[in-house]
């Protein structure tokens, strides 16, 4: 587990507690059953983990009691399942409850490594990391912390990375790699900083000193630990000050600053008129009076710190510091005792580590990197083939366009053709006047046909000369004076029917009145088209608008345009 006061739970009053216990409970009334006070429906227990996921991380206590209210027993899904295990783990983990196995987080990464829930995946695999580190099994946590690392670029909470890097930092202190502890840590309290958690902060600071301590590196680690116990006063934490307070005594005694040490302890008289029964406390004022020469106070320190149950550790740093006294006061066979007892135990504690072994997160660290490369590597690979295969596409639809569109300028070039032989014909037909001019007129569009199938044998150039010769040809038939002249011949024709479509109370567009001109001309619809460049088939429904919006004004006018049509 982390340090004991790293993530101190917020004690909230009875009253708050139960009141939310009692909100939740209420929820999904209608789907639940709570008469044997436990809770149960797919909705209840959803609403429950809704509220337990909100509160978790400032409200632990809470979240706990919210979550022993669900009957696990009644719960169906596996993804529901898989949340309930998650977040019943993390309650767990933070209220400090006692880990013995791993099968309940377990059901949650299985479920969230296939699932492309990316928060929850990181999660699981991180409070998998937390029960391992319980179980002292410090191997398997490395390689889950590095799991979820993997997963931290896309986790958008630094108050989750922060806690993650401070466990990976925990992993590799023990690993006696104080280097890589030391970056973790760094990385963990640049975290907690833009999460905005102060507390935490300044506790990953603690932690850094620690580390620099080991390092050997005290002047740092005095700087670093000046800083966090200026923060703790700030937010007045004495668990954290004194923690500050008890490592700059060891940093100020390991650098033999006596003086120092005993200004720091004068100025802070807490810490020497603590009775503390914690060894942290015991042994580092034993150092501190061995320093300043004060032997049977350190050995009265010592001899407090021997009748508390003790761990491996502690029992190295106890014969440690036994030695150095021992030394020091000229006990010679005492001190090689002592010596003694602390180089069993060290080696004992090495090759338990080693055994493990202690560095096998890196190597998983290291062959997950590996992995990593490798589908990057894929990814380029398939990245450049669908590149290929892109431009390829590109090529061919270009050349189907090409294709399309020089098909396409045959047929226009055909279709123009055809209306300037209807604009030759039909108008010729309207009035004997102008017959000799179509008549030049028909003759030209033959020399245009021939002009045309001639062209087939020749490059593109010619046929867009063609084209432009030809659409300059219909400009000219639709020219003003010529629509002039067809308007006066189809007035004389029709009893004046263009002047009347032309009244502004009708409201027809230029467009529209040339369908009108064209048609009653004789043009075929596609003809028409092309003048007013429509679509053959969108004529025909342009033609039936027009009637409708024509009877709307004039019954008489409509009935006549159905005469002539």
């Amino acid at each position: 587990m982390l340090n004991s006061g790293l993530f101190q739970l917020r004690k909230c009053r009875l009253f708050c507690n139960l009141a939310v216990v009692l909100a939740a409970m209420l929820m999904g009334t209608g789907c639940s059953r709570i008469d044997d006070g436990k809770i149960r429906g797919r909705k209840a227990v959803n609403a429950v983990m809704d509220r337990v996921e909100i509160i978790m991380d400032d409200d632990a206590q809470t979240a706990d009691s919210l979550m022993r209210l669900i009957d696990a027993n009644s719960i169906q899904g596996k993804k529901t399942n898989a949340r309930y295990a998650l977040l019943y783990t993390a309650a767990e983990y933070k209220n400090y409850q006692v880990v013995t196995s791993d099968s309940l987080i377990m059901t949650a990464v299985r479920y969230y490594s296939i699932d492309n829930n990316m928060d929850y995946r990181f999660l699981s695999y991180y409070y998998l990391g937390c029960v391992y580190m319980e179980l002292h099994q410090y191997s398997d946590a490395g390689a889950a912390f590095a799991n979820a690392e993997q997963l931290s670029s896309f986790v958008d909470n630094d108050y989750w990375k922060g806690l993650l890097y401070t466990q990976l930092g925990d992993v590799f202190k023990m690993a006696c790699d104080f280097n890589r502890a030391q970056d973790y840590y760094i990385i963990s309290e640049e975290s907690f900083k833009r999460a905005g958690k102060e507390q935490h902060r300044l506790y990953a600071l603690l932690d850094i000193g620690k580390t620099k301590i080991n390092m050997m590196d005290f002047d740092s680690a005095d700087s670093v630990l000046r800083i966090a116990e200026k923060g703790a006063i700030a937010i007045n934490d004495s668990k954290l000050h004194n923690q500050c307070l008890l490592n700059r005594l060891s940093s100020l005694v390991y650098m033999h600053e006596v003086d120092s040490a005993t200004n720091l302890l004068n100025k802070n008289a807490v810490i020497a008129n603590e009775s503390s029964d914690s060894f942290g406390y015991l042994e580092k004022m034993a150092r501190y009076y061995l320093e300043v020469g004060d032997f049977a106070q350190s050995e009265l320190l010592l001899q407090r710190a021997s009748n508390i149950a003790l761990t491996e550790d502690d029992s190295i740093y106890l014969f440690f510091t036994s030695y150095l006294l021992a030394s020091s006061q000229g006990r010679v066979e005492k001190a090689l005792k002592y010596y003694g007892d602390y180089s069993s135990l060290q080696n004992t504690s090495l090759r338990k580590i080693l055994s493990q072994p202690i560095l096998a997160v890196q190597n998983e660290q290291y062959k997950m990197m590996a992995e990593n490369e490798l589908l990057k590597f894929r990814h380029a690979r398939l990245t450049l083939i669908l590149c290929v295969v892109i431009f390829l596409l590109i090529i061919v639809i270009i050349m189907v366009t090409y294709h399309y569109k020089k098909k396409r300028m045959n047929e226009q070039l055909y279709d123009s053709l055809a209306v300037v032989d209807e604009l030759s014909g039909k108008i010729e037909d309207l009035k004997n006047q102008v017959r000799i001019q179509f008549r030049e007129r028909h003759d030209l569009s033959n020399r245009l046909y021939s002009m045309y199938f001639d062209s087939e044998s020749q490059d593109k150039v010619t046929k867009q000369q063609l084209n432009v010769t030809i659409n300059s040809l219909i400009k000219d038939y639709t020219a003003p004076d010529s629509v002039r002249k067809l308007d006066k011949l189809l007035n004389e024709s029709y009893d004046g029917i263009m002047e009347r479509l032309s009244d502004p109370n009708i409201g027809l567009t230029d467009k529209e009145l040339e369908l009108f001109r064209y048609s009653f001309a004789g043009l075929s619809s596609k003809a028409v088209s092309i003048i007013i460049k429509e679509s053959p088939q969108n004529i025909y429904q342009i033609k039936s608008r027009l009637l409708k919006k024509v009877r709307r004004c004039s019954e008489e006018l409509w009935s006549k345009l159905n005469d002539i049509w």
